[in-house]
């Protein structure tokens, strides 16, 4: 199975993307799956997780059908990002990561940025914002990614910054102001979200993102 490791940024070890037209070929359902079974050929689809796995292919392959399944409960629209939340250990972030992987492989080799995207946890983060308090020569910046595509694993699993601030939080709000697609994978319910970042948090959930409960037992007992 591929590494769920999250700690990947935006940096010089990501692919460089030069700007292309907003018409893009879309990517193929056949392309899409040999690579993802490249990156990915021990994640296992069941029975009881495939209509939720194949709900987000196809969000990624832009089908207007994603949501035939209707796992999204709240109004599905490609236009929003995607939140899924649930139970531990069930393959939410490691098929995010597959995904990340096969439009890295997508985008270096053809400038399509269909399936490009940042991932960054919120734990590791907070860990950057951290050493750039520390550091003067630290390039992070938070209003750096308030912009593109953004994969956020793990949210809420973070501590607030210095114990008062909700960083994450700040993040979230900015990202819905600017209109920008950011993908979320918690073990969170929108409820706790909401109750953790606030209700101009929580009540913009509906509006950011496509909402997706994964349940299930965990891979790794």
């Amino acid at each position: 199975m591929i590494s769920t490791n999250s700690n990947i940024v935006l940096s010089s070890t990501s692919p460089k993307v030069e700007t292309v037209s907003n018409v893009q070929p879309l990517i193929s359902k056949q392309l899409f799956w040999k690579l993802f079974r490249l990156q990915a050929p021990q994640f296992i689809i069941k029975p009881e997780n495939k209509e939720i796995i194949f709900s987000i292919f196809r969000y990624f392959l832009q089908l207007p059908n994603f949501n035939e399944y209707g796992v999204i409960k709240n109004k599905a629209d490609l236009e929003k990002g995607l939140l899924v939340y649930g139970d531990y250990g069930v393959g939410k972030s490691t098929l995010f990561s597959a995904i990340h992987e096969v439009g890295r492989t997508i985008v270096s080799k053809t400038q399509n940025t269909q399936l490009w995207f940042p991932r960054i946890s919120t734990v590791h983060m907070l860990s950057q914002y951290y050493e750039s308090q520390k550091n003067l020569g630290s390039n992070f910046k938070l209003e750096n990614y308030y912009q593109g595509k953004l994969y956020l694993d793990d949210l809420g699993k973070e501590d607030k910054a210095y114990n008062r601030e909700e960083l994450i939080g700040k993040l979230l709000f900015e990202r819905h102001h600017r209109k920008f697609k950011t993908f979320v994978t918690t073990n969170e319910n929108p409820s706790a979200i909401a109750a953790r970042y606030g209700t101009h948090i929580g009540d913009r959930l509906p509006e950011m993102f496509n909402i997706i409960k994964w349940e299930g037992k965990s891979w790794r007992e």
